[in-house]
């Protein structure tokens, strides 16, 4: 459970520097401390694959970026 005094110093932080916290708590963890299935595993390891067999098919990312922002109003 986080301490609520804890709680309350994040909430009154500007957002901004909420983000910032969010990034160094999220690299603190290792790949042992997030909890992946077998299932999730097996989802990854095929996609994966794909993309190793089939890099033509894929998009950059600026490309998704732009496909995205034209969804945007």
């Amino acid at each position: 459970m986080i301490d609520e005094s804890l709680m309350e110093k994040i909430v009154s932080m500007e957002p901004a520097d909420r983000l910032e916290l969010i990034g160094v708590v999220w690299d603190s963890l290792s790949a042992n401390d997030l909890p992946v299935t077998d299932a999730e595993k097996a989802l990854l390891d095929a996609r994966l694959a794909d993309m190793e067999s089939n890099p033509e098919d894929q998009s950059s990312w600026s490309e998704v970026k732009t496909r995205l922002n034209r969804l945007l109003p």
